[in-house]
């Protein structure tokens, strides 16, 4: 009987994430979320990019507590004024944006619904993903890491928790494969490994040169929702390098 393809891809929570972690999830059949580890400043979580008089320009969601916490511990920084200068940014930013509207409310009807209830940092960004997600139209499941293995670290993990999930093919970024995964993790349980490799294709944006890999939020501003559910796809997996 021919065995049943199942991909799975691995990631930390991000706050309105880069278009690159939504075409990997969505060329996987799960996403699971990575939300007990340490938050990494350099890694980004709580940063996001957006385009703003042509330029690249990143904004932080603030956080209480230091640099060691938790990703499934930390807090957001509700009461300060980040979420006032968000506003003005945006509608500054893509108030002549095509679906300048559309994402405005998404995103500040979010925020508001979220700050009302004091959501910690992981929920806000996995829930906003998911949603994502499912308006973008992927059926894939989600699943938190919280609970799952972690007497091993980095590639075994990774390795460990795709096989207990009954996975084929653990699907991760250049760089993780470049820094952290060892093959043999994986081939010791029959596991494959996709490399992903893709390159954002060009849309519209505001002036100034076009500037690649932004915050979903400028993808959906430009172009809507299915001509980012369009681009997020092309090309699927072809060209990516597997590892058996």
């Amino acid at each position: 009987m021919k065995q049943v393809l199942k991909k799975i891809c691995i990631y930390q929570p991000n706050v309105f994430p880069p278009l690159h972690y939504f075409n990997r999830i969505m060329n996987s059949d799960m996403w699971v979320m990575l939300d007990d580890v340490q938050i990494n400043r350099k890694v980004g979580q709580t940063r996001f990019s957006l385009k703003i008089n042509g330029d690249k320009h990143v904004r932080t969601v603030p956080l209480l507590g230091g640099n060691r916490i938790k990703i499934n511990e930390a807090a957001i920084t509700y009461q300060e004024d980040w979420i006032a200068k968000l506003q003005k940014t945006f509608d500054h930013a893509y108030a002549r944006s095509p679906y300048f509207e559309m994402v405005r409310s998404i995103v500040f009807n979010y925020i508001d619904l979220h700050q009302r209830m004091n959501t910690g940092f992981h929920l806000f960004c996995e829930q906003f993903t998911i949603d994502m997600l499912r308006m973008l139209g992927w059926q894939g499941s989600v699943i938190s890491s919280t609970g799952m293995t972690r007497d091993s670290r980095a590639s075994e993990r990774m390795a460990e928790i795709v096989h207990d999930l009954n996975g084929t093919h653990y699907v991760c970024g250049g760089e993780g494969f470049r820094q952290y995964v060892e093959l043999d993790h994986f081939r010791r349980r029959s596991l494959s490994v996709i490399v992903q490799d893709w390159r954002c294709p060009e849309y519209p944006q505001s002036k100034g040169k076009f500037v690649p890999n932004l915050s979903i939020l400028d993808l959906i501003a430009n172009v809507g929702l299915n001509g980012a559910k369009e681009l997020l796809v092309s090309g699927g997996t072809a060209g990516w390098r597997a590892y058996s």
